[in-house]
């Protein structure tokens, strides 16, 4: 199996990378639509609207649909290796279901937690501005033990576990608003995080 990488090439620092997605594998007794199709099509969608705006960022956008996370995160760590001599200055995930996005999670310096946090208050509006200490997942686990900054998209997780690993892992399960909204938090995101001078 291989990760499904695309990107739009930055105008300014095209070498410098904000890298999101999710993973394309799942659980085998479902579908994986929330663990984790719908993180990697929020990743995809995000792009696209970017794309479809005419935006383009000073850095690279680069969204990865990593595989194999379900079974030892080889897709993940061979990325990492397979970069490591990119300049990646932000990673994203989501891998936490599609629901209502709350805000991200974080790990990295407080110097770029202060960026982070300013970017979130463009996502007041769909209530999706919170940021928490603590934050990442699997897929860019190996990008921030190399030391690059770590985003988790949050959500209202209170029904992920009804259908995370379980046959009622359908994709009838989306709510096409709440995926928008986790669209939308991502490609904001992503977007002024890659547009900063």
């Amino acid at each position: 199996s291989r990760n499904v990488i695309a990107e739009i090439r930055g105008s300014e620092k095209p070498d410098e990378i904000v890298v999101f997605g999710g993973h394309i594998d799942s659980w085998d007794v479902g579908q994986g639509a929330m663990d984790d199709a719908g993180g990697c099509i929020a990743a995809w969608h995000a792009l696209k609207v970017i794309q479809s705006l005419g935006l383009r960022a000073r850095r690279t956008l680069r969204v990865v649909l990593w595989t194999n996370e379900e079974n030892g995160f080889r897709g993940a760590t061979a990325y990492a290796e397979a970069h490591k001599h990119e300049k990646h200055v932000l990673a994203i995930e989501s891998d936490a279901g599609v629901f209502k996005p709350t805000g991200f999670g974080f790990t990295g310096k407080d110097s770029v937690l202060h960026i982070i946090k300013a970017i979130s208050g463009l996502l007041t509006p769909i209530d999706a501005a919170r940021i928490t200490l603590g934050g990442g997942g699997a897929d860019i686990a190996p990008l921030m033990q190399q030391g690059v900054p770590g985003l988790g998209l949050q959500v209202d997780g209170s029904r992920y576990f009804w259908y995370h690993h379980t046959h009622a892992d359908t994709v009838d399960k989306l709510n096409p608003e709440e995926l928008n909204r986790c669209v939308a938090a991502m490609a904001i995101m992503a977007f002024v995080a890659a547009d900063l001078p």
